[in-house]
């Protein structure tokens, strides 16, 4: 182990549990090169096991090839997460699923807050490594923080078109999957967002189709008929015609009897 490294080490044993996400991205930066183990309180509801994450009634990061396979070992304990740190810069993010998972030689930087934890994933999902990395890979561990309102924060990055499209289109999706009335109204904008790029238009509908029906459908019938690009409105018929919902089936027929939309 390098000199940097024992820094590293011995900053995790004089340190507190608390600070803030500036604070820990410094000690991440002071590992220079090698990977960095940091753990942090879960959501409720989510269950780390040997196969992946499960939130609800979700999986996540699955492995087994069996997806009728009983998930074993689940644990609703914190969650602990490997950074691979190159020049300074975090390169790559793992949420570890079992012990053999860790790397071994990684630099164990104790357990912080879970605000501590999403602020500085936050901080990676927005802006990354000096090269560009790491930013998609720091939004599904911020998800799983014990924070309150987190999407929040992930709309913030859906909506920064200084983010990594990459980012952008993740904390879409998962904004999607939140239950709050409001996150649904974020998505919208981005949807008609007309200076918006297309992909990230079409990611804020795809995640409005996997919102309940009473919030979603009604938008996405908003927005087939009224979004001004071509595109945006097809993605939203498309989304529309999977859904069971009744009211879907009226909509189209007016569509094609050429009452009202476009």
């Amino acid at each position: 182990m390098n000199a940097r490294a024992w820094l590293a080490v011995l900053a995790v044993l004089v340190a507190p549990a608390t600070g803030t996400g500036q604070d820990l991205a410094r000690r991440v930066a002071s590992i220079d090169e090698g990977t960095a183990r940091i753990t942090y309180p879960a959501r409720p509801g989510v269950e780390i096991c040997d196969q992946g994450i499960r939130m609800g009634e979700h999986n996540y990061l699955w492995h087994s090839r069996d997806w009728d396979d009983q998930p074993r070992n689940c644990r609703t304990g914190p969650v602990e997460i490997e950074l691979q740190v190159r020049d300074g810069s975090v390169r790559d993010i793992e949420v570890i699923r079992r012990t053999a998972d860790r790397t071994q030689g990684a630099t164990d930087l104790g357990t912080v807050s879970a605000q501590v934890a999403a602020d500085y994933l936050l901080d990676v999902a927005r802006r990354g490594g000096r090269d560009r990395r790491g930013e998609e890979e720091a939004v599904f561990p911020l998800m799983l923080a014990d924070v309150q309102d987190v999407w929040r924060d992930l709309l913030e990055v859906a909506k920064d078109r200084n983010v990594d499209e990459d980012a952008r289109t993740s904390a879409l999706f998962w904004v999607g999957q939140e239950a709050a009335d409001a996150a649904t109204e974020g998505l919208a904008d981005v949807a008609m967002d007309e200076d918006e790029d297309q992909d990230v238009r079409e990611a804020a509908v795809f995640a409005l189709s996997q919102r309940d029906p009473d919030e979603g459908v009604p938008i996405l019938m908003q927005i087939a008929r009224t979004a001004k690009e071509p595109e945006t409105r097809r993605s939203a018929m498309f989304w529309l015609a999977q859904s069971e919902d009744e009211r879907v089936y009226a909509f189209f027929e007016e569509i094609l009897l050429g009452r009202g939309g476009r």
